[in-house]
This record gives structure tokens, sequence and C-alpha cells, in this order.
């Protein structure tokens, strides 16, 4: 158990270093990149998880709508829920029709259906979508506040170096402005936080239960 806890303790501290040390190496430029990239992906993800969601719900009201539709009680009902549902499916369809295709459809009677799986892990990649986006902002806001900073000592610059050496000043600072290191941030990236670690978490047990259901585990 000690030489377990010095191990662990020991990773964590490397990995804490190599955070710090990638972080100190990040220019604006990079950093910039980044948050582009987190911002396009985490949007990707936001929006596909959220249709295929979408999708399968409505699919899975459709299939209840039509129990509804044979009893006597709330036959009435289900019919009404059933044209509401056939017309949002021919308004959408042709934008969307892929989702409508390929969503996952729930299974009340496995509840280890592939559709309820699917239907779980979509929730695993909307969160991680989310926590992309919120990463991006963050980075986004520190990479502003340093812009601002190097603005502010380009301009005392060429206040104490005079009018005359100003536009120079200038045209250097825009040459080699954005090649600027980004300060060290004492944070844990996306991954390592809470909501982070549980959307993974989500999307792995899905995978996991996929494939114990391939190789008949389950």
């Amino acid at each position: 158990m000690p030489s377990a806890t010095l191990l662990v303790a020991a990773e964590r501290a490397w990995t804490k270093s190599a955070n710090e040390e990638r972080v100190q190496e990040m220019n604006i430029q990079q950093a910039i990149q980044r948050y582009r990239i987190r911002q396009g992906a985490g949007f990707s993800l936001m929006v596909l998880g959220a249709l295929f969601y979408l999708v399968s719900s409505l699919i899975f009201l459709h299939q209840q709508a039509e129990m509804l539709a044979g009893t006597k009680i709330f036959g009435h009902l289900g019919g009404l829920m059933q044209n509401l549902l056939a017309d949002i499916y021919q308004s959408t369809s042709p934008y969307i029709g892929f989702v409508w295709n390929n969503a996952p459809t729930l299974s009340q009677e496995n509840p280890l259906s592939y559709g309820n799986l699917l239907f779980l892990g979509l929730l695993g990649v909307m969160i991680v979508g989310k926590q992309l986006l919120l990463s991006a902002r963050h980075l986004k806001g520190r990479v502003q506040v340093q812009l601002e900073r190097l603005e502010e000592a380009q301009w005392r610059s060429s206040m104490q170096s005079g009018v005359a050496t100003q536009v120079n000043a200038n045209q250097i600072g825009q040459i080699n402005f954005y090649q600027q290191s980004m300060p060290p941030f004492p944070s844990s990236d996306w991954w390592q936080r809470p909501w982070g670690i549980v959307g993974l978490s989500i999307i792995g047990g899905y995978i996991v239960a996929v494939l114990a259901k391939l190789t008949g585990m389950v």
C-alpha cells in the first residue's frame, strides 16, 4: 500500500508538472487555435448530441402514442399525438433525415438494448461538448486578458521611447504580438474537471457495455 500510494502521488506530480510545462510553452497564437478547435468540436458535439437525443425521444413518444391509440379511453389523445409527431417528421426530415434514420430506438422491455445504451451515451457526448465550450470560453478570456496586457505594455513602451519611435514599436509589436507566451495557469483541463470526468465516464461505460454485448458477456 505505501509503495502504491507513492507511485500514484508521483504520477500525479508528473502530470501536474507536464501540464504546467505545456501551458508555459503555449504562445498566444497556439492558444487562439486551441480555443477555436474546442469551440468547433464542442458546438458540433452539443448540436449533434441534442438532435439525436431529441429525435430519439420523439420516436419513443410516437411508439407510446401508437399504444394509446389502441385503447378506448386514450385513443383520441394517442391519435392526436401521432398526427403531431408525423407533422414534425415531415417538416424536419428533409433537413435532418440522417438523424431520423439513425437515432437510437428506446426499449422498455430490454434496458440494455443498443438503443438504450446509445441514448445514455448521447448524454455523455453532450456533457463533453458543453465542457469543451466552457473550456474554450475560459481560454479565450485568458487570451483577451493577455492581449490587453501586451497592448498596455506596448503603449507604455512607445510613450517612454517618444513619438518618433512609436510607429516602429507598433510595427514590431504587430509582427511578434501573437508569438508572445501565455502565462502559466494552475488549473486542470476540461477532462480533469468533475463534469468532464462524468461525461467521459458515461461514454466509456457505453463503450464497455456495447463490447460486453458483442462478446456475449451480458
